[in-house]
């Protein structure tokens, strides 16, 4: 989607990139590929036959090479297969819009959650747009930086895709972590609160299963290394007390070591 106040010079300044790029043309050169194979140079030709399209750049092909060159096409309507469907190809259409309003909301129509999102503006224009929109990446300013960073979680978000792999994060995403617990005996007592009667054991239920956020209504962690401390990590002070329970009782109850045989 382009703004229609800069859609002629947009338009202009992609002609003078793909002079400098590729000064003889892009058929005769080593440094533009070709479709994979016949099946796909034939899907990409169908998709630009069927769209109701105004080509600005391109347009040129060879079937018999399965060439298809950079094809730059001006398109009227959201739901045009080039917009409602990805072609993996040299086809690069330009919705004109009024304007950031109604990009947000096409946007939004097109693929709610799409795997990538390529904002290009100034730092209010961008910023809104990736708190108003989905994606599994954004790039911001560019069309590829996000996806090619190897040590950049890279995944998408509800139809996209679920999980993010590369780097550490593959290891986290295909591997899963099993919680484990081992309670002594000796807890029971302390675990009365689970086994009826229940009456007058909400409040501490609550004192013991509730862990009060770390955080303020701006997102800043709050950390005191003192409640830290006496807290145990537990985050209240009960939890702290629970939990030097346990290591008092841990270590006066743990059975003296048997000596060796002689």
């Amino acid at each position: 989607m382009v703004d229609k106040e800069v859609l002629d010079p947009f338009v202009a300044e992609m002609r003078l990139v793909m002079k400098q790029f590729y000064p003889d043309g892009t058929k005769e050169t080593d440094d533009f590929g070709r479709i994979v194979h016949g099946k796909q140079w034939t899907r990409l030709k169908q998709m630009l036959d069927s769209t109701k399209r105004r080509i600005v750049i391109g347009g040129d092909m060879d079937e018999d090479q399965r060439y298809m060159g950079p094809t730059v096409v001006i398109v009227d309507n959201p739901n045009d297969p080039l917009v409602a469907e990805e072609s993996f190809g040299p086809l690069i259409p330009i919705l004109p819009i009024d304007d950031l309003d109604t990009a947000i909301r096409i946007a939004g129509e097109v693929h709610r959650t799409p795997l990538g999102l390529y904002p290009f503006g100034n730092k209010q224009e961008t910023e809104r747009i990736m708190t108003e929109t989905q994606s599994g990446g954004v790039s911001v300013n560019d069309a590829l930086f996000h996806g090619v960073l190897p040590t950049l979680p890279f995944g998408g978000v509800g139809d996209s895709g679920h999980g993010a792999y590369r780097g550490r994060s593959s290891f986290d995403c295909f591997v899963h972590r099993r919680s484990v617990t081992s309670t002594p005996g000796w807890m029971e007592g302390l675990l009365d609160v689970r086994y009826p009667p229940y009456e007058g054991k909400l409040a501490k239920f609550k004192k013991m299963s509730e862990l009060k956020p770390n955080f303020d209504r701006d997102g800043k962690v709050k950390f005191s290394l003192v409640s830290y401390i006496l807290s145990l990590g537990t985050g209240s002070k009960t939890g702290g007390l629970v939990g030097y329970a346990i290591v008092f009782l841990s270590k006066f109850s743990a059975r003296p070591p048997i000596s060796p045989l002689r």
